[in-house]
């Protein structure tokens, strides 16, 4: 019976060994899908200059609705797409992101997923770069948009995700706005965006958003219908597109005495979480001014002046008296106020999430949807040239329903805060200028080098500086240093490549300057291996770097049960740049097996491929 048995696994050998390739490549490293926006071979596009929208903000916002289903297959055209993704994401006029982030961090990544490939908007250069090649438009809801943007946080950048979220909120926002004003369809979905891992997103990254961009099933159909008065004045239209107020936002820390009109506190809180205008001929309803999860709207909107605190009503938009007096300075004991004067501010906006509405499970929507309320407030205080701002970080919960006359609630959560009012001067903060960096163009892998940035702030406000070294790595926010002040970072680079270096810089008060681009190129060794069968294997070491490789050390072990030798190790002198070296193995053994090549040179390049195979006596199978 065993001479049998082994002639069986002879004839195997000898008919594998004839029929079945028993050589593979294997390159587990960074592939042309690895996020490196210096990388010259990767694929970019840039975009057309977005459309001029005319519709003014109000319009906007009254006509923001969600298409579930049924886009049909007309192409988005290059401008439209342009236009939507400048005025989620993009740089403005001065500099500043068409979204305000109180805490300056700006986590979001937006993959645009089109049916040839999937892109990341890069609003620096208002530019696509292509992410991974292939039609993904299956992830996700399926709506039959011909465009749908993955809206990912980045959790190296923002640890908070609320932060993130809100942030979301607001981009998703803009999106809403010019896509009806482009005539487009959109609708946001939390649902099935663990789609989003097939992208093979990094693994600081986490899905949080899909939306959708299309054309209607339907043409938009609206009546002008307003609802009946109240104590609140009727909503109307200012001058200004959603672009105009974008790009004259004014964020500001303090406010004046002057007290706002009953209009102006009227189009605020409409703003923040009203009902349109504007009546749908198509769906037999009014519209809210933004989306909210499972159509739930559990939030709970109240108002702080000088007078009293109010509580808003959306379905009549009107108001009602909570407690009277003025609570603006308990308010701000209540807050995390930084350097922002709350108290001065003459209408504070409260946007509470009520738990017994919205259930904890949906807890990442309702960020999103405080970020949306919060973005409309900042969006409309714009469209009436006053300046506001907004904290996200409520230090007393207790003490600041007790301010606003609600100690007994404890079902209600707050979780930003936006204040408006005017200004005191000049009510516009300006953003850093573009940094300057100097430092040397090349270099040796593994060599430390230092580079001086430095800025001025027009504003005089002290700065912070993030370099991005374009290796996976960055510098996260560093400072504040004084403006015109010059700053000094250093880098060591691992790998040889050419690498460029960004860097930007913010003020004290979160306004970001673009960034500027540094190139350098790091000389070395690099290490890629091949490992192949037959025989044993033999692994292939390739010096694909720009200079001699020397001292190399090097590994191999094969895992998986019985294997006679398990481990080999040894040390090549030298390879040359541009050639190779190989190694030999002979084993005996049994069965799948993992086999792990690790090799190590001077300067601190190394190199580790893993491959699996099947082993049959002394012949490796089927490497993969």
């Amino acid at each position: 019976m065993e001479k049998k048995l082994v002639g069986v696994i002879f004839c195997m050998l000898l008919i594998t060994a004839a029929i079945v390739p028993v050589t593979g490549n294997l390159d587990l490293g960074s592939t042309d899908e690895g996020r490196n926006p210096g990388d010259t071979t990767r694929d970019w596009i840039t975009l057309p200059e977005p459309l001029p929208v005319d519709m003014l903000l109000e319009r906007s916002i009254s006509r923001r609705m969600s298409f579930h289903n049924g886009y049909p297959a007309t192409p988005v055209t290059d401008e439209e797409l342009s236009t939507v993704l400048w005025a989620a994401y993009g740089t403005t006029t001065t500099g500043a992101r068409t979204v305000y982030c109180p805490n300056g961090t700006y986590s979001t990544t937006m993959y645009v997923i089109r049916s040839d490939a999937t892109y990341i908007y890069v609003p620096t250069n208002h530019s696509l770069l292509l992410w991974k090649t292939g039609n993904y438009l299956d992830l996700g809801q399926n709506t039959g948009a011909p465009i749908k943007f993955g809206l990912v946080w980045n959790m190296s950048i923002a640890p908070d995700e609320k932060a993130g979220m809100a942030e979301i909120g607001m981009i998703a926002q803009n999106v809403y706005f010019d896509a009806n004003a482009l005539d487009l369809a959109t609708i946001t979905t939390g649902m099935s965006v663990n789609d989003l891992y097939e992208l093979d997103l990094p693994a600081n990254e986490k899905p949080e958003i899909i939306m959708h961009l299309g054309h209607p099933p339907t043409p938009y159909d609206f009546t002008y219908n307003p609802l009946p008065e109240s104590n609140l004045p009727t909503v109307v239209n200012n001058t200004l597109t959603l672009a105009d107020v974008v790009n004259t936002r004014q964020i500001v820390n303090e406010w004046n005495t002057t007290e706002l009109t009953l209009l102006e506190e009227s189009q605020i809180l409409w703003c923040s979480y009203g009902t349109s205008y504007l009546y749908d001929n198509i769906n037999h309803k009014r519209h809210r001014t933004l989306p909210s999860a499972i159509d739930i709207y559990p939030f709970k909107i109240y108002a702080a002046n000088q007078s009293g605190v109010y509580k808003y009503t959306p379905a009549t938009h009107s108001i009602s008296l909570i407690v009277s007096g003025d609570k603006r300075e308990l308010i701000e004991n209540a807050v995390g106020h930084d350097n922002i004067s709350v108290s001065s501010s003459p209408w504070i906006i409260v946007p509470f999430w009520d738990k017994n509405v919205g259930s904890q499970t949906y807890l990442a929507w309702w960020w999103y949807e405080s970020g949306a309320i919060v973005h409309n407030v900042l969006l409309e205080a714009a469209a009436l040239n006053l300046g506001g701002n907004v904290l996200s970080v409520i230090t007393d919960q207790n003490g600041l329903r007790s301010a606003l006359g609600l100690s007994g609630q404890t079902n209600l959560v707050a979780m930003h805060l936006a204040m408006v009012g005017h200004a005191n001067g000049s009510a516009q903060n300006n953003p850093p200028l573009a940094p300057s960096i100097s430092g040397p163009s090349t270099g040796l892998a593994g060599v430390q080098y230092n580079f001086t940035m430095v800025t001025t702030d027009p504003d005089g406000d002290h700065v912070y500086y993030w370099v991005d070294w374009d290796d996976g790595t960055n510098s996260g926010w560093v400072g504040p240093f004084p403006s015109g002040v010059v700053v000094s970072f250093n880098h060591t680079w691992s790998q040889p490549g050419t690498y460029t270096i960004k860097v930007k810089a913010k003020d004290t008060y979160g306004a970001e300057s673009i960034w500027t681009p540094f190139e350098i190129t790091i000389a070395g060794p690099g290490l890629d291996i091949e490992i192949t069968g037959g025989l044993g294997i033999t692994v292939t070491i390739n010096n694909t770097g720009t200079i001699d490789a020397t001292n190399i050390s090097w590994e191999i072990v094969f895992e998986g049960g019985f294997v006679i030798p398990a481990q080999k190790t040894g040390t090549i002198p030298i390879i040359p740049m541009g050639e190779q070296s190989k190694i030999q193995m002979v084993v005996l053994g049994l069965g799948k097996k993992t086999i792990t090549v690790s090799v190590t040179a001077n300067d601190g390049i190394a190199a580790e491929k893993t491959a699996s195979g099947f082993l049959v006596l002394f012949f490796v199978i089927g490497v993969k």
